[in-house]
């Protein structure tokens, strides 16, 4: 029986270590939906075969909302290796313990580290988010895609000048006619932005200091600012806005610049779209590269980052998403240089002193002017949740349009009046009896 219960148990374990080495050949990738280049998966399983020797098959899986994620990771629920959040969430895994450094070790193969060629923009935007742990986000994150939220505009309806400032959004002329995309964290931004601006030009406060505090005030004040803009406000997206717009029927969309990039391109030369991002500001935000810490292959998720960083697959990305990626080597400058394009832009802020005056399209690398009044979000937890309940509340809230009172109104006096004429032919006739 001694012998019996053994051999079970020693089967138990090749089990476990067989299941073990199996899940060494899986890579559990979870990023934003419609964010990665055509066949950027098959290349780095290829890639990784040819530089390791081993086997890996990556399962892709999407999302819209990476907060409920960050949930299932905090509650031990998540069974993944590479998390692609926005910078605010990977500030907030960080300090929650709840991420795995990244191990550059692979060099000592003589695999190259592109990760090094982010541009140092992004690096100083992401160095704050680990500043208050005592951590180094460099360890930690890796910058991906980044880029702005603003307004994008089908010029048959809308004016640009009509759009310069947020206020376009109390406007009855655009009542029901925005799309907003779905995304509570930017449009907080880009109200607190609204409101304090005549604060941030006489420099009494300034937009980062708006941003990373979120204070029961301003909290108010953005939920207030919500619900006067809510008539304007015609439906709520994360991916269907982009085509909304590029089909031509529809005025104008709060979107990301990546999005409107994509719409302009897919609509063509017959409808005449623009970005802006209004002068009282708006956010700028990165995606980041992370390792949960219940990460079952974080070797391979590692390896995985990198050759995300590689300029020609970070171009694959680029080309597919309409999003700028956080590399800036040569190649990458190379490649977005387009001399067709008139106005020459200064992008050393990005690429570098090299970068000085470049034509490059000013949607996908916004002028430096543009990112001076643009704030990074940083992370306030349980306040952050806070906007979300606002904003989910908000987006239930029914707009009924004026016309439809007026009929329902119509309609009543028409039904009064004719109870009122039957009630009086039935008290003639009583009354005749």
């Amino acid at each position: 029986m001694k012998r019996l219960l053994a051999i079970f148990v020693s089967m138990l374990c090749m089990l476990g270590i067989q299941a073990q080495n199996d899940r060494q050949q899986i890579l559990k990738v979870y990023n934003w939906d419609e964010y990665i280049g055509v066949g950027v998966i098959e290349k780095f399983e290829q890639w990784y075969k040819e530089v390791t020797g081993n086997t890996i098959k990556v399962e892709y899986t999407t999302y819209d909302y990476p907060e409920d994620m960050f949930a299932q990771i905090l509650n031990g629920q998540a069974d993944f290796d590479i998390f692609c959040p926005p910078e605010y969430l990977a500030e907030r895994m960080m300090k929650h313990g709840i991420l795995s450094p990244i191990d550059t070790s692979f060099v000592e193969k003589g695999i190259p580290n592109w990760m090094k060629y982010t541009s140092p923009f992004i690096d100083g935007l992401l160095k704050h988010i680990g500043e208050n742990q005592g951590l180094s986000a460099k360890d930690y994150t890796v910058a991906y895609l980044w880029g702005t939220t603003g307004v994008l505009i089908n010029k048959k309806y809308v004016k640009p000048e009509e759009v310069y400032s947020w206020r376009f959004l109390f406007d009855s002329k655009f009542r029901k006619k925005v799309i907003m995309k779905d995304s509570f964290s930017d449009i907080y931004n880009v109200f607190i932005n609204y409101a304090y601006y005549d604060d941030v030009k006489s420099g009494a406060t300034n937009r980062n200091l708006l941003a990373e505090y979120m204070t029961n005030r301003n909290i108010a004040i953005v939920e207030d600012l919500l619900s006067k803009a809510r008539p304007q406000m015609k439906s709520f997206g994360v991916e269907e806005d982009k085509r909304m717009m590029a089909d031509g029927s529809n005025w104008l969309s709060v979107t990301w610049n990546g999005d409107a990039r994509w719409a302009m391109d897919e609509a063509g030369e017959s409808i005449d779209l623009q970005y802006v991002v209004p002068q009282e500001g708006s956010d700028c935000w990165v995606d980041c590269w992370v390792i949960p810490s219940c990460a079952k292959n974080p070797e391979a998720a590692s390896y995985w980052i990198n050759f995300l960083c590689r300029p020609d697959i970070a171009l694959l990305c680029m080309e597919e998403t309409g999003y700028s990626s956080a590399i800036a080597s040569p190649e990458i400058l190379k490649a977005v240089t387009d001399n067709s394009i008139k106005e020459a832009i200064d992008l050393s802020y990005f690429f570098g002193p090299d970068a000085a005056a470049v034509h490059v399209d000013s949607v996908m690398y916004p002028k430096l002017s543009t990112i001076e009044r643009c704030s990074f979000l940083r992370d306030s937890g349980d306040r952050q949740e806070v906007i979300r309940e606002i904003w989910e509340k908000m987006k239930s809230t029914r707009v009924i349009d004026y016309w439809q009172i007026a009929i329902i109104g119509c309609l009543l006096g028409v039904l009064s009046i004719a109870i009122a004429l039957i009630y009086r032919r039935i008290k003639i006739a009583t009354t005749k009896e």
